[in-house]
């Protein structure tokens, strides 16, 4: 079993093998004898399991209709535009509070139930298979606390039964408190007795140990920061919102999961692109996998440049906003805004496009295509315009083309092969991106899409867990995480000399940038209205200068832009901080609390 895709073939092939289990869907045959005699079998339906955990991958298991939850998630905040097909997804000004709700106690029932007939069954293996299954169940809780706050913590695969009240079947939502302290315990009852080697493609000790990290750490700072808004978020049977007290101690479960990360054989990797373009088993700690020709995404399809599609009318749905792109320092330390005039207003001049960009933080190469960027044997190519000298006047005058690729009469390029340009499936900003962007020559077809997985947990997040947790407890060793994970960038050692709530927050926006972090890490700081209310986000054009005589001829120039389709600025309110109920769950259950706003 090399990994989830291939044990879902095999669960296939098994059931398929027997003839009472035809044509039924693994979670339909949990109750069936033959899964808890055939250890293979019963791998088959954990596999199923594995395959419906609420991971914010690419387009597999998808909240949001036609784009995944990783898009979502980069579109969310304050990562990156839409430039794809719909424009109407830029004008979305209030974010809906039911966005990025999961609720679903079906799969919990069903974890629950696989659970139960493993206790009962004669398989050698059970113990094992049973804390696989507890691993997903505390990450499925967690993946509702971080969105729902306190949820109800069902433990038993109930089942109506005439004459039971359904009453009894309807569990209230346990506090915030209860439900992350319910998610340490079930990892602290398996984490040694999962496997203890490194398998980024199934739970192991140390999955359990980075979900422990992260989930802590979540805890930890809404126990903090919640409660030092002039007016905290709560309910008044603690649903949601955990005592300032328990802070420290949440703070210091996190920082002990990470050490003992820490302390095992996990290393960055030196290739800082190719940990999200093929696959890594040094600092990867668990992924969604993905093996053709059935277990596939289109994200490379999605998000390519226009002169490497290899798909008609897809591409550059996702591209990064200007700020983001200034997050990335210069590796002299220096801020990384790019300088584009000089202190009397008037324009720098480049020789290359790529020149605005060099000496940058080295994730910023691997994560975002610029103008003059290579990649994949193409130079990207992004020239807004040119910026023509009428001697007349003596002014410069904006020329611009009408399709990717047009030159003047000189042959003088007038709009770029990749845009930019305010139409769809061409980048709005300015930019592109680059991570997750697949290497694979067919990566980019619709027939065989991309197969490099996404991370879940990874070494650097672990490093800067250690490192946030750490501040929080005042460890002198955090400053060295922080400052590991800067190395790999391109800084030099020690690069910090001191810890700051502001270096975590930047490092983790740069680091974990595009992977599902940044949303929610807003939301648990309690920063989200701070950052993503109301903030005016651009893009950055560059234009090509035509002035015969002058030296700046066939240099070039940019401009800050507010991109046209981006015509509305988002508010974060305070309920958006808590997903709502589903109002059919609360239909169902009566003893449901509403979240604050509902």
């Amino acid at each position: 079993m090399k990994n989830i895709s291939l044990i879902i073939v095999v669960a296939i092939m098994t059931l398929t093998s027997c003839n009472d289990l035809l044509d039924r869907e693994p979670y339909d045959i949990l109750g069936n004898d033959a899964v808890w005699s055939d250890a293979s079998v019963a791998i088959g339906v954990l596999a199923n399991l594995y395959d419906r955990m609420p991971v914010d991958a690419f387009n597999k298991r998808g909240y949001h209709g036609d784009f995944s939850n990783a898009e979502f998630n980069m579109l969310i905040s304050d990562e990156a535009m839409w430039s794809g097909d719909r424009l109407g997804l830029n004008g979305v000004q209030f974010i809906n509070p039911n966005y990025y709700s999961y609720w679903d106690y079906g799969y919990i029932r069903h974890i629950n139930l696989f659970i139960e007939k493993a206790e009962g069954s004669t398989l050698k293996e059970k113990v094992e298979l049973i804390a696989e299954a507890r691993f997903i169940r505390a990450f499925t809780y967690f993946e509702m606390v971080k969105r729902e706050g306190g949820v109800p913590l069902v433990t038993e695969s109930f089942g109506y039964t005439p004459g039971i009240l359904v009453e009894e079947l309807q569990f209230p939502r346990a506090t915030e408190e209860e439900t992350y302290d319910f998610i340490k315990e079930e990892l602290d009852a398996v984490i040694d007795v999962l496997p203890q080697q490194k398998d980024y493609h199934r739970a192991n000790k140390w999955a359990a140990l980075a979900l422990k990290s992260r989930a802590m750490l979540y805890a930890g700072s809404l126990a903090k920061y919640n409660n030092a808004m002039g007016d905290p978020i709560t309910l008044k049977d603690k649903e949601v919102g955990i005592d300032a007290s328990k802070a420290a101690t949440y703070y210091q479960a996190s920082w002990d999961a990470s050490q003992k990360i820490i302390a095992g054989a996990f290393e960055l990797n030196s290739d800082y692109f190719e940990l999200f373009n093929g696959n890594d088993d040094n600092e990867v700690i668990f992924a969604r996998d993905y093996v053709a020709p059935d277990y596939v995404h289109d994200f490379t399809i999605k998000n390519t440049t226009p002169q490497l599609a290899l798909t008609e009318n897809q591409g550059a749905e996702i591209t990064p906003y200007l700020e983001m792109v200034e997050e990335y320092e210069y590796l002299d330390g220096s801020s990384g805004n790019i300088k584009i005039e000089n202190q009397d207003g008037t324009p720098v001049y480049f020789d290359h496009v790529e020149d605005a960009f060099a000496n940058k933080d080295k994730r910023f190469y691997a994560t975002v295509l610029f103008g003059g960027s290579s990649f994949k044997n193409k130079t990207t190519n992004v020239i807004a315009g040119q910026h023509v000298w009428n001697e007349s006047l003596g002014v410069y005058e904006i020329k611009k083309g009408m399709s990717l690729g047009q030159v003047d009469e000189n042959g003088m390029r007038l709009l770029g092969s990749d845009g930019p340009s305010n139409d769809k499936n061409i980048t709005n900003t300015g930019f592109y991106i680059k991570k997750f962007i697949s290497t694979d020559p067919s990566a980019g077809l619709q027939d065989t899409k991309a197969t490099n997985f996404w991370s879940v947990f990874r070494y650097a997040e672990i490093l800067l867990n250690a490192a946030e947790a750490g501040l929080e407890l005042n460890k002198a060793e955090a400053l060295g995480y922080l400052n590991q994970v800067r190395e790999r960038a391109g800084f030099g050692v020690n690069s910090l000399s001191a810890l700051t709530f502001d270096a975590v927050m930047h490092e983790r926006k740069v680091e974990l940038a595009y992977e599902g972090h940044r949303y929610f890490d807003l939301k648990r700081w309690r920063k989200a209205e701070e950052v993503i209310n109301g903030q005016q986000l651009h893009g950055l054009y560059p234009y090509l200068v035509i002035h015969e005589g002058s030296p700046n001829h066939l240099k070039y120039v940019f401009e800050k832009v507010a991109p046209y389709r981006l015509d509305k600025n988002k508010v974060f309110e305070r309920k958006n901080y808590y997903t709502y109920i589903p109002s059919g769950a609360f239909s169902k259950n009566p003893k449901l609390v509403l979240n604050p706003g509902q």
